[in-house]
């Protein structure tokens, strides 16, 4: 109390400048109708000014949430696309479907591209329902192999390593090859045993195909960016453009095949 009394006597000219200065305005306000609007529309730009950027702080720190919220949306989504319908009827009830993948969002804590062995963190474990050999991709392509998994976190290893190897096909030509990462730059893979009979040309879509094991079939993989042609008898190379930027990943969906026990219990019988 007292430090306020001694404010009070220090600055009495300043407050009392201030508090005439107030009383003025409101009198001037008051007494013709043009300032009086005036001054309600200068205030109402202020305070819906401070509302605007009070929203925009609020957003932004919402921004985590709302992106959670979309990546939860889209694997939905993507697993309502991969149900297998019985096409003899004509009545199509997703509830009645045959499910094949189940897409679990996960967001990337960790992640390399300049080693030759990269290796990717998303921040979903074993209580998530991840396990090894589960596969990985972003909104725009493929990622990898789950190889790691703890409670909360698991490992994967991305396209972008030198035991990588995945089955792709040519979309136009329906031609199987494999991926292999052999440039040391996180944009581009190199396609290799491509029959020689095969031209490509620059632009030609790769997607995965429907002899890996890992990968659901016709997810987009990359781009042809250049194709090195060979003599007779020997198979071509390609070099393409992944679909997948690595260095900006933050997002991405580890794939569950719904159907892997029974896949992996017919193969063990020929093993």
């Amino acid at each position: 109390m007292y430090n306020l009394q001694r404010f009070i006597l220090k600055h009495h000219f300043v407050i009392l400048f201030i508090l005439l200065e107030v009383i003025s305005i409101l009198l001037l306000a008051r007494s013709q109708n043009f300032h009086r609007s005036s001054l309600v529309n200068t205030s109402n730009a202020m305070v819906g000014k401070i509302y605007e950027w009070s929203s925009e702080i609020g957003n932004y720190f919402r921004l985590n949430s709302a992106n959670k919220q979309l990546a939860e949306e889209n694997a939905m989504l993507r697993q309502q696309l991969s149900v297998v319908y019985d096409t003899t009827s004509c009545i199509f009830d997703t509830n009645e479907g045959d499910t094949l993948y189940k897409y679990i969002p996960a967001q990337v804590v960790n992640n390399s591209t300049n080693q030759a062995n990269n290796y990717i963190i998303i921040n979903k474990g074993t209580l998530d329902g991840i396990q090894r050999e589960m596969s990985v991709m972003s909104t725009d392509g493929i990622v990898g192999v789950v190889t790691d998994v703890s409670r909360h976190y698991a490992s994967v290893m991305s396209l972008l390593h030198s035991k990588s190897v995945v089955g792709v096909r040519f979309k136009n030509n329906q031609e199987i090859a494999s991926l292999k990462w052999e440039t040391n730059n996180y944009r581009y893979g190199m396609v290799e045993d491509i029959p020689t009979h095969i031209v490509l040309q620059k632009g030609d879509t790769v997607v995965t195909s429907s002899h890996s094991f890992i990968f659901p079939e016709d997810l987009m993989v990359g781009t042809v960016e250049e194709f090195y042609p060979t003599a007779v008898d020997a198979l071509s190379r390609a070099k393409i453009r992944f679909a997948t930027d690595f260095s900006t990943l933050r997002h991405v969906y580890v794939i569950q095949d719904l159907h892997k026990p029974e896949l992996d219990s017919l193969k063990a019988k020929f093993q």
